[in-house]
């Protein structure tokens, strides 16, 4: 049986992709697609664990290589500084903790930014690195669970994180309670509804040649959670956040193994999907209020665009 949709509790979930180990549905209703079944806890831990060590994404084993004291300053490690630049406009440096901190970089980032640093993994060799290069403890565990106090932080960071959740509402709601009044929640994931995942699925519909492994490169096993920027900011609203902004972001093909009749075409998608509001990524900014605030108008700059009569996207 289909249980109902994590974010908006809707029943009516289509099939959308078949991988064989797993299938894809899309809510009807958010237009959230999610892996079914939805893995166990110990299947999340082992997955998550091949995935650190490259067995299932060999690029994220070289990007990790990087995250090192003596890091090269690259695309993603200046997404990072945007990421800390753009919080420290809505909350000022305090108790910040990462979930999902991989080697910790991001934290030692926040650190140097004048942020007090914390991080929780349910992937204990994440933790070992963190401390081992950066000097920074991390906990080990389930984030819902672990046993922080209520209010015990300033900023939450979930960078690439909340996609690979059993229960992405769940995890909100979690930071909310962990966060003081105020305090800021950033979160970034993959965007659904982007112009090169648009363009892929169609052709993994229409079953061109190779579309299984675009299938695989475009819903990879650890993420079980596909969003739209309209569901990230349901699921903050419910969560009881008011989101500040949501913005769009690319993907940094340097860190991936493709070969360059692919990676120039490609690029080229991700530059337009930025211009016409389909970004591959999407990057929100979300507080936690304080008694008796005014509301923040919300800044989003992501723009359905109509293509012959219809939003641009697959069946």
């Amino acid at each position: 049986m289909i249980e109902p949709c994590k974010i908006c509790g809707g029943r009516d979930l289509e099939p959308y992709h078949d991988q064989g180990y797993r299938r894809l549905l899309k809510c009807r209703d958010c237009r959230l697609v999610v892996a079914d079944p939805i893995p166990t806890v110990v299947q999340k831990e082992e997955t998550e664990r091949l995935a650190y060590v490259g067995e299932l994404l060999p690029e994220a084993a070289e990007f990790f290589e990087n995250c090192h004291r003596d890091f090269r300053e690259d695309a993603v490690i200046r997404g990072f500084r945007q990421a800390l630049d753009w919080i420290a406009k809505w909350r000022e440096p305090g108790d910040l903790l990462d979930v999902g901190p991989g080697t910790g970089i991001f934290l030692y980032l926040a650190q140097q930014a004048g942020w007090t640093p914390y991080g929780i993994d349910i992937c204990d060799l994440s933790a070992d690195k963190a401390r081992e290069e950066f000097q920074i403890d991390v906990d080990v565990g389930s984030f819902e669970d672990f046993g922080y106090e209520r209010e015990s932080f300033d900023c939450i960071t979930m960078l690439d994180v909340l996609e690979h959740t059993r229960d992405p509402s769940a995890f909100l709601n979690r930071a909310y309670e962990l966060l003081r009044p105020g305090g800021v929640l950033y979160v970034a994931v993959p965007n659904q509804r982007s112009l090169l995942t648009a363009i892929l699925d169609r052709y993994i519909h229409l079953g061109g040649p190779g579309s299984e492994w675009f299938l695989a490169r475009l819903y990879v096993q650890p993420h079980v959670f596909y969003f739209n920027p309209q569901a990230l900011q349901r699921a903050l609203t419910d969560a009881g956040f008011e989101t500040v902004a949501v913005h769009g972001g690319n993907v940094y093909l340097g860190r991936y193994r493709l070969p360059l009749w692919m990676r120039v075409p490609l690029e080229i998608v991700l530059q337009v999907g930025s211009l016409i509001g389909m970004s591959a990524r999407i990057l929100a900014l979300a507080r936690k209020p304080a008694e008796g605030e005014e509301p923040i108008p919300v800044k989003v700059d992501f723009e359905p665009i109509e293509i012959a009569g219809g939003e641009f996207e697959p069946a």
